[in-house]
C-alpha cells in the first residue's frame, strides 16, 4: 500500500507541471527610456529603472485570450535635460529625479510556439503618477505629474514546468498629461495644468520570471 501511495505521489509531482494552467503572475524589471518634448523645447530623455508585479488570467478554453494587470515602481536616475535653478541661475542637479507609481490594465494574447516556448502580447492603459522634490534652492517645492498612457508589450517566454523566464520590450505613449507643483504661498502656491502641446514615449526592455497556475 505504501509503495502504491509513493508511486502515485511521484506521478503527481511529474504530471502536475505538465497540466499547469497558463494564467500567470510574475515580476519584471528593466531600464526605461522616457523621451519627452514640450512645445518648442528640445526633446530630452529621462532614465528610469522599473520594477513591476504583473500577471494575466486567460478565460477562454485554449488559454490564449485574457486580461492582465500590472503595478509598477520606477526610480529616476538621470536625464538629458538641462535644468537652471530659477533662484541661483545655476545648473540644478536633476530636479526631475523622482519616483513613479504605475498601475495598468491590459488585454492579453498568448501564442504557443513550442511545448516550452510562448509569445505573450499585451495592450492596454496605464496610469502613471510621478512625484519628486524641487530645485536645490526651493526644497519646499514638490513637483508631480499625472499621466495616462497607451501601452503595449511583447515577451518571449520559456517554461520549466510551472515556472517561466522571459524577456521582451514594453512601449508606452502618453495620451493625457497633467503636471503641477505644490508649494507654500511665498513660492507661488499650488499650480497645475494639462500639457496639450507635448509628446512623451517610453521604451523599456525587460526581463522577468513568472509562475503559471
Amino acid at each position: 500500500m505504501k509503495k502504491i501511495i509513493l508511486a502515485l505521489a511521484v506521478l503527481a509531482a511529474v504530471v502536475c507541471p505538465v497540466f499547469a494552467g497558463e494564467s500567470w503572475i510574475g515580476v519584471t524589471t528593466g531600464p526605461a527610456f522616457e523621451i519627452s518634448k514640450n512645445g518648442d523645447a528640445d526633446a530630452y530623455t529621462d532614465f528610469n529603472w522599473d520594477v513591476n508585479v504583473e500577471g494575466a488570467y486567460y478565460f477562454n478554453e485554449s488559454e490564449t485570450i485574457g486580461i492582465g494587470a500590472k503595478l509598477g515602481l520606477g526610480f529616476n536616475y538621470g536625464t538629458s535635460e538641462d535644468f537652471i535653478d530659477p533662484v541661483t541661475l545655476k545648473e540644478a542637479k536633476n530636479p526631475g529625479a523622482g519616483t513613479r507609481i504605475a498601475p495598468a490594465v491590459t488585454f492579453q494574447y498568448r501564442l504557443g510556439l513550442t511545448d516550452a516556448l510562448d509569445l505573450r502580447m499585451g495592450a492596454g492603459l496605464q496610469y502613471v503618477y510621478t512625484f519628486c522634490n524641487g530645485y536645490e534652492s526651493m526644497k519646499d517645492l514638490e513637483m508631480y505629474i499625472h499621466n495616462l498612457e497607451i501601452i503595449a508589450s511583447t515577451d518571449v517566454v520559456y517554461s520549466f514546468g510551472s515556472f517561466q523566464v522571459f524577456g521582451g520590450i514594453d512601449l508606452g505613449v502618453s495620451a493625457m498629461c497633467y503636471a503641477g507643483t505644490k508649494a507654500p504661498a511665498i513660492l507661488g502656491g499650488n499650480t497645475g495644468d494639462f500639457i496639450t502641446d507635448g509628446f512623451q514615449m517610453s521604451i523599456t526592455p525587460r526581463v522577468g520570471v513568472s509562475y503559471a497556475f
